[in-house]
Formats: C-alpha cells, structure tokens, sequence
C-alpha cells in the first residue's frame, strides 16, 4: 500500500480523506478552499498540508519532495498528468471517469482502498452509500408525482447538469426527472441559453451553495419570469456549508437525501435528513455537526 496520496482534483483526493477519516493519507493538496469549513473541523493541520498546484497546474517538484511512497490520484480528466507523475518517480492512478454516478463513486472509494490497503473501509463506506440509495429509492416510489428539475452550476445560471453527472442521479433517484434533455456533454455542466431553460420549463430549480449569484437573482430576473418554477418559487440552495453535496464524493449520499427532502417533504423530512449526515460523518470523521453548520436551517 501506499504511505499517503496526493493530487489536484478536490473530489479524487476526498476518497482518500474519507478513507482516512481526514488528513492520515494526504500528502498534497490542490484547491484548498473547496470543502475548507469541513476540512478544518476534521484534519488536525488542514492549513499546513502542502498545496502543489490547480488543476493542470502541477508543480511536479514540490509533489515529488513530499515522499518516495505516495500516489497521485487522479481523475479520468487529468490523465495525461499519469506520465508527468511518473517521470518524477510517482506512481499514478486514474480513480475517477468522465460519466459521474453512485457506482462510478463508489468505485473510486474500491481503488483508492486498495492503493492504500483500506478495503474493509472503503465496503463500509460504500455499504452505507447502498442502503441509503435503496431506502430513498422505496421512499421515492409512494410519491403521486415526480417534479422536473434542473440544477443549475456555479459559476453561471446558464449552465446545467447533464444525464452524465452525479446531479442526474441525485434527481431521479430522490423521486425527480432532470429536466435536460438532448445534451451531450460529459463530466462537466453544459452552457446553454434562457430560451433553452425556458422550453425545459421545470417545475424546480436547484442551485448549489457554492454559486456565484443568488436565488434572489432568479426570483427578480424578468428573463427567466415565465419558468414555473420561478413563478411558484419553488428555486433551492442545494447544500452543504460544510462541504459540496453535489460533488462526485461520498457525501453524495447527503445530497440524494437532501433532494429527497427537497422534493418530496411530505414523505422525509428534516430531522431524519440531519440524523442521517450526522451518521455519515461521525462514521467517517467521528464528528457530528449542527443543523446550522450544514447549511439545513
């Protein structure tokens, strides 16, 4: 087994994290400032781990003086960074494809297990990643109607999640449809225009904690007046504030939960939400955390 990994993509690295129930395997850092609030509650030096780089943006002689017997974890869309790892004596592995899902989650969780000989760890976690998916799943069907959504990115509200990312799975397995059709774009959200969004007309709009414009934004914007969902006023923050739920990790399992809650409040409610992160993370992290410091209230 390896003695820690290290990598760029906030998502890849946090099997790892999860995995180690924080900062045991991490030996470098990309984007600290993602995920930073739950970092700093469950690693003992969050601040002092070793940044080496964004993204593509690797600097391959900081990541090799960290250590002859770390790994680079890398997902599928920084690939062509394995060579550049290896020519610095790193071994890589690519833990994370392109097409997001629970499955594709939960075999990363398996690979960097055994990059670190944390099998058994890695069955748990995804043991609670299933029973969690399969008890929304039987709570989703006594819904009487299934809502269309559509989860907009962070960085622009004309951008949207496509039947390729873990937002799809999210939607349709907490008792939703995603109202995106027709785009073929993978592992990453999609531009496309208000007259697009509007065609789609969903009955709910989510937009994630970490965005760049508000709810408000939306509710006032004349542009987007005539989307059901605007008129109902039916638009969500997708939480968490202590960590993206939305992203490809295991805390996915959040997320789904969260859109259950979201999208079906007569059948899930609030405190069996918090009671299940906080399952979550005290099994992960042997924290558990207010309603507040998730984002929930």
């Amino acid at each position: 087994p390896a003695s820690k990994i290290l990598g760029t993509h906030n998502p890849s690295l946090n099997t790892a994290i999860v995995l180690g129930g924080g900062d045991k395997f991490i030996a470098g850092f990309g984007n600290k400032q993602m995920a930073n609030k739950l970092y700093n509650y469950v690693m003992d030096d969050y601040a002092g781990i070793v940044e080496i780089g964004r993204g593509n943006n690797v600097n391959f002689e900081t990541a090799a003086s960290l250590g002859k017997n770390n790994v680079a974890i890398l997902p599928e869309r920084f690939k062509n960074q394995v060579e550049q790892f290896e020519k610095v004596g790193i071994k890589a592995v690519v833990a994370l494809p392109n097409s997001e899902s629970f499955d594709t989650i939960k075999n990363s969780l398996t690979i960097v297990g055994k990059v670190l000989g944390q099998e058994k760890r890695a069955e748990e976690i995804n043991a609670f990643i299933d029973k969690n998916i399969a008890e929304t799943k039987a709570i989703a069907k006594k819904a009487k109607t299934w809502p269309s959504v559509i989860f907009l990115g962070s960085s622009s509200p004309y951008s949207v999640a496509t039947s390729s990312m873990i937002q799809t799975d999210i939607i349709e397995m907490a008792g939703g449809t995603n109202a995106v059709k027709g785009i073929d774009v993978k592992g990453s959200f999609a531009d496309v225009n208000i007259e697009q969004i509007i065609a789609w007309n969903p009955d709910i709009i989510w937009v994630p904690q970490y965005a760049t414009y508000t709810v408000e934004s939306l509710l006032k914007d004349p542009k987007w007046s005539s989307i059901k969902a605007i008129k109902n006023k039916r638009v969500y923050v997708f939480p968490s504030e202590l960590e993206p739920w939305d992203y490809p990790t295991a805390s996915a399992v959040l997320g789904l939960r969260w859109g259950l809650y979201s999208l079906h409040p007569e059948l899930y409610n609030l405190n069996d939400l918090i009671n299940t992160a906080n399952e979550f993370y005290e099994m992960v992290y042997g924290k558990k955390f207010t309603a507040e410091q998730m984002g929930l209230k």
